[in-house]
């Protein structure tokens, strides 16, 4: 079976960190390391734009996305087949619910497949809390010409969460979007993940 760069960690890391009282879920990996904020070194933050909402550039990559206020960025570092790999993510709680975007480096060897990368990021949630998640109605598109799984992701027990991800193949990273709040909210998080989804531009 072959690894897989398991962005979710950063993720939901990342939601937990924000969410403490939220009942969101929280890391998906068993022993990971502290992620340490490194906002200043990983994100450019450019110009206001509707309402709040803020353009957001991952630096190393290029990568820009529009998210609903500043984010507070993150950074994790693994080793997979060898190499450091390195995920930035840029986390957004709102009014509905909690916005992830993340960029993973990928080593030169490594085969994205976006299928195990969206199992790998359902799983390890329940590994690592025991929360219940599910994906459902996921579909191949594509983003700025890339191959893209969307999914639609919500928990089965417990506090009922609803919301969306997106995984990008952006040959050399991994480029994954989530958004997730109460399914009271499901409406609003739903055109959140979609605006988001439009603005996002890979070079």
């Amino acid at each position: 079976m072959s690894p897989t760069i398991r962005s979710g960690r950063l993720l939901v890391s990342a939601l937990a960190a924000a969410a403490v009282t939220g009942g969101v879920v929280a890391s998906s990996t068993a022993g990971a390391a502290p992620v340490t904020p490194r906002a200043g070194a990983v994100t450019e933050i450019r110009a206001e734009l509707r309402a709040g909402w803020v353009k957001t550039t991952d630096a190393p990559t290029g990568i820009t996305v529009d998210l609903p206020g500043k984010a507070t960025v993150e950074k994790h570092t693994d080793r997979v087949l060898g190499h450091d790999v390195t995920s930035r993510g840029y986390l957004v709680q709102t009014g509905e619910g909690f916005v992830v975007f993340a960029v993973t480096d990928v080593p030169d060897s490594y085969d994205i497949r976006l299928e195990a990368e969206l199992q790998a990021f359902v799983e390890g949630m329940k590994q690592e809390t025991g929360a219940s998640l599910i994906s459902t109605g996921a579909e191949m598109t594509t983003v700025e010409g890339r191959p893209a799984l969307d999914a639609r992701i919500a928990t089965d027990e417990g506090e009922r969460m609803t919301g969306s991800t997106l995984l990008v193949d952006g040959d050399r990273y991994l480029v994954q979007a989530v958004t997730v709040g109460p399914e009271a909210n499901e409406k609003a998080l739903d055109k959140t993940h979609r605006e988001i989804v439009d603005s996002m531009r890979i070079p």
